[in-house]
């Protein structure tokens, strides 16, 4: 059977990106500069699609070291490993690169942030504050060590949208690429569906690079008020059904870091002021209250358990103690994500200058260090023609490195029969009747990760949580129903984030040890055997493995370097 008559449209390309956020925008439009043939799939639009969405006022992607902390020390890189490691969010000593630790780190290193700053530049992007210099600050949460810089990046996505179409980017909006392609382990491409019109497409590629984003949706949105099925989450929900970490984990691709959750230091009334605001400033920290009034340091699981037990809760932050300037800087950042807060706070009587707020419950609700794991130039391990890399810095490089992959790469040769089961998988819920709706079973994945994994963790709850995803799995997945296009597309989601929550919780439960905020109370003591190394999930043979190994190693030249510099 001809590949045409199996697809409603077959698209040829050298690049294939998926996602079109951040990074998938700033790669594509950096692989055009190669002359290559980019065709970029965004599931939404990318005039507002990705975590940047809204637009953003800090980004913590563009790490430039050594440079002058708040207290007039000098940071290097070393010292923001040993703040990531002080934290023990991770496993590893390397937080948010577990998996891209061979890419991304070895890029900040080579000090490639500067070039970064000017590619944006080049698309209209300016990095620069009103006095026409960059504007780093580093972030009392991280001790001092993570480097933020402050943009007014309000319609960074508009821009980047027309940067691509400048450049002749081929983009297929509302198009949500399903799975990929393989060829004698060599991916070749990808089908998807238009989520408007219920078009299947097949796409050829040389080279095909992920940048779908990370993992929310698993559990419950992290702003309190939010009734169970809104998706009212402090990224966007488009991106974050980790569509990109299920297809390449269904093709052998390693996964990095899935037991690591990201934790709600969230306050009641979201609307009224953004929890960033208490940490992106200028080392300047916000303060932490009991409800005694009682000051007491950074706020974590462990301590919030603490003052739980002791009926000191709940906690409250405060800004009130931070000088004028920073208020009015606080004032033009919030002006580029969430401008009406201001009329929401002056309207119930908040000040955010003398107001104190109270935090929600600690709670895991995303999982911020999952990635598929790369090797150099963003290259997935196990897989060919395969990339995958995240934020701004990630899609630029990237995309300026891929055509290496593309001149090497022979041409894509589709599996047919590969195609055809992908179509009907894909297209399945259009013909059930009567079945369940995507949201229902969403709703029900983020309870069993809320219930069973949550604060507190254990064998028991964890048996239990695998026990009930299976049962979702077989029972209600295959019901599930898409009355159109728009509700395939969630259908097709709730596929992913079921099997990401399988992931998971399969990771939480080898991980037998307590730190940070990984909190296993049969298994309360730091196990230090852990330190410094990564948790990696595949499927092989279609079995599930699980692998810890050490943070790969730096080049000998980046070696040299990061010796330097202790």
């Amino acid at each position: 059977m001809a590949l045409e008559k199996i697809a409603d449209k077959v698209v040829n390309t050298d690049v294939l990106i998926i996602g079109g956020g951040m990074a998938g925008c700033g790669a594509a439009a950096k692989a055009r500069d190669h002359g290559l043939d980019v065709t970029l799939a965004e599931k939404a639009h990318t005039y507002r699609s990705g975590s940047a969405a809204a637009g953003l006022d800090h980004q913590n992607q563009l790490q430039v070291f050594p440079i002058t902390d708040y207290k007039g020390q000098r940071i290097t890189l070393l010292d923001f490993l040993r703040g990531m490691e002080n934290r023990n969010m991770v496993l590893n000593g390397y937080g948010r690169w577990g998996g891209e630790f061979s890419s991304a780190a070895q890029d900040i290193i080579e000090n490639r942030s500067f070039w970064c700053l000017e590619e944006l530049e080049k698309l209209g992007i300016t990095s620069k504050w009103h006095d026409g210099d960059y504007y780093f600050t580093p972030a009392a949460w991280w001790e001092g060590a993570m480097i933020v810089l402050r943009v007014h990046w309000n319609r960074i996505k508009p821009m980047l949208h027309a940067a691509c179409v400048k450049k002749g980017v081929n983009i297929l909006q509302r198009t949500m690429v399903v799975d990929l392609l393989t060829n004698n382990g060599r991916v070749v491409g990808a089908t998807a569906v238009d989520v408007r019109t219920g078009e299947f497409i097949v796409i050829k590629a040389k080279a095909t690079a992920v940048a779908a984003g990370q993992v929310w949706r698993i559990y419950s949105p992290e702003t309190p008020t939010s009734w169970k099925y809104k998706l009212r989450y402090h990224f966007c929900p488009a991106s974050g059904a980790g569509d990109g970490l299920a297809m390449a984990y269904r093709i052998g691709a390693e996964l990095t870091n899935m037991d690591v959750t990201g934790w709600a230091f969230r306050i009641r009334d979201d609307s009224t002021i953004s929890f960033g605001n208490f940490t992106w400033n200028d080392g300047l920290t916000a303060k932490y209250f009991t409800w005694t009034g009682e000051e007491f340091g950074y706020n974590n699981a462990p301590k919030y358990i603490e003052l739980e037990q002791k009926g000191l809760t709940p906690v409250y932050n405060s800004l009130e103690h931070l000088p004028d300037d920073f208020h009015k800087r606080m004032e033009v950042a919030y002006v580029d994500e969430r401008l009406v807060s201001f009329k929401i706070a002056e309207d119930r009587g908040f000040n955010p200058r003398t107001h104190r707020y109270e935090m929600m419950d600690n709670r895991p609700h995303f999982l911020p260090h999952c990635y598929i794991a790369t090797e150099k130039d963003y290259k997935a391990r196990l897989v060919e023609g395969l990339h995958s890399m995240g934020g701004t810095s990630g899609g630029l490089i990237c995309g300026d490195r891929i055509h290496r992959t593309v001149s090497e790469a022979p041409e894509p040769v589709i599996d047919e029969a590969q195609v055809e089961s992908q179509k009907q998988i894909a297209l399945a819920p259009l013909h059930v009747k009567d079945g369940t709706e995507p949201m229902e079973l969403e709703c029900a994945i983020r309870y069993a990760c809320d219930r069973y994994v949550g604060q507190f963790k254990s064998e028991g709850k964890l048996r239990e949580g695998m026990r009930r995803l299976g049962s979702l799995k077989r029972e209600f997945l295959p019901k599930l129903m898409a009355k159109d296009p728009h509700y395939l597309m969630r259908a097709l989601e709730c596929r992913n984030l079921i099997e990401m929550a399988e992931v998971h919780m399969n990771a939480v439960m080898e991980r037998k040890e307590s730190r940070g905020n990984h909190i296993r109370l049969d298994y309360p003591e730091r196990d230090k055997s852990l330190d410094h190394m990564i948790t990696y999930q595949r499927l092989e043979n279609g079995k599930p493995v699980l692998e810890r190994r050490k943070v790969p190693p730096l080049t000998p030249e980046n070696a040299k370097k990061f010796a330097a510099m202790k």
